[in-house]
């Protein structure tokens, strides 16, 4: 080993090559030790990272700044939605607690009690798993280059009781029933209440989709929304394209509004596509006005707002239609061709809860029965 000559503060120095510049010329990242036997461990340990985006790792990169590194190797292969995705996932997530943060600093536990606080934070469990893993696979590109050891895996995502689906209520049902003519975005919410579309599926859809004639409303594509501009593909899967009978309630209404002079269902305002800034702006106005039509008021700085209608969603408009198609006898097979799942199981696991949902609200009925004709009393006073 060639002798070294050491520098004022005492330490040694060797530059080595990280890469290339887009113009030809190299990176060059310079590495300081104590020791010249110090100076080729971390040489060596620098010429393994050298392959993770052309960036020289040492134990006092940020944790942001691998981020960037894994985000510029890895997620180069994958689509647009993925890395908007994760690049929200950690801006949101994981960059405000860990990004400032030296790796050669961050062990299991700040990453356990950061998912821990997501868990009490009640976010989903899919989500908190999802901070856990990309934390994890941001970390292995250090690991690999043995800047840091790898002791992350035991970490755990709080177990969490699943949401269960919500339906509207007969009173909510009743007040989209009565206003689809009174807000924009009313007949959109009786589509997807009556025939079950996803938001996607609603916002592509075209009147040439909506065949009053036959009774029939085609799904053939969906709207997929990256960086708030939206775009038209086709179904996750097969089962997605699928045709849905339109009950005659809902046909009264389209006739009523089909033949509008844009081609889209539900456009937005400048008659073009609605991006999810658009669609949240919609709704909001819709569910604001809901409640203002059956007597509720908008808060002010003396006055709190009065809520005279629950809010709900999209995704609880089409559990709802999932219910009715239960409600009516539809089979399970059917059910799973009009709700577009992919697979039976899914819609298996929807009947299953409503069979549940519905023994236990027979139960209650039961016992207020029993109640009412003082039955109950009857037996423990006697």
């Amino acid at each position: 080993m060639a002798r070294l000559k050491k520098r004022d503060d005492g330490l040694y120095q060797k530059q080595v090559i990280a890469g290339k510049k887009a113009d030809g010329s190299y990176i060059r990242r310079t590495v300081y030790a104590k020791t010249q036997k110090e100076l080729e461990e971390k040489t060596d340990q620098a010429k393994k990272t050298i392959q993770y985006g052309g960036y020289l790792l040492t134990g006092s990169t940020t944790f942001e700044e691998l981020s960037e590194i894994w985000m510029k190797s890895f997620g180069g292969t994958q689509s647009e939605k993925w890395r908007y995705r994760m690049q929200s996932l950690l801006n949101k997530h994981l960059l405000p607690s860990l990004g400032q943060m030296k790796i050669k600093d961050i062990r299991q536990f700040h990453i356990q009690i950061l998912i821990n606080e997501k868990g009490e934070k009640g976010y989903a469990t899919a989500t908190i798993k999802q901070m856990k893993q990309t934390a994890i696979r941001i970390l292995e590109v250090a690991c690999a280059g043995d800047v840091i050891k790898n002791e992350f895996s035991k970490i755990k995502v709080p177990k969490k009781d699943p949401n269960e689906r919500e339906a509207l209520t007969e009173e909510q049902i009743m007040m989209v029933n009565q206003t689809w003519d009174t807000h924009f975005m009313g007949y959109p919410a009786m589509i997807m209440l009556y025939c079950g579309l996803r938001r996607g599926e609603l916002l592509a859809l075209t009147w040439k989709d909506v065949d009053l004639e036959h009774g029939f409303i085609t799904i053939s594509k969906a709207v997929e929304i990256i960086t708030n501009q939206p775009r038209i593909k086709k179904p996750k899967s097969k089962a997605g394209i699928r045709s849905i009978p339109i009950p005659t309630l809902l046909s009264d209404v389209l006739s009523q509004v089909k033949g509008a002079d844009n081609e889209l269902v539900c456009p937005a305002s400048q008659g073009t596509v609605m991006s999810n800034s658009a669609y949240c702006s919609a709704w909001n106005s819709y569910m604001n006005h809901l409640n203002l039509y059956y007597g509720g008021a908008t808060g002010t700085r003396s006055n709190n707002k009065e809520v005279v209608i629950p809010r709900f969603t999209a995704q609880m408009l089409r559990h709802t239609y999932a219910t009715l198609l239960y409600d009516a006898g539809v089979d399970v097979k059917s059910a799973q061709r009009y709700l577009g799942h992919a697979n039976l199981e899914l819609t298996l696991k929807v009947y299953t809860h409503l069979t549940k949902y519905k023994e236990g609200k027979s139960m209650e009925n039961y016992n207020k029965m029993l109640e009412e004709k003082g039955l109950i009393e009857q037996a423990v006073n006697r």
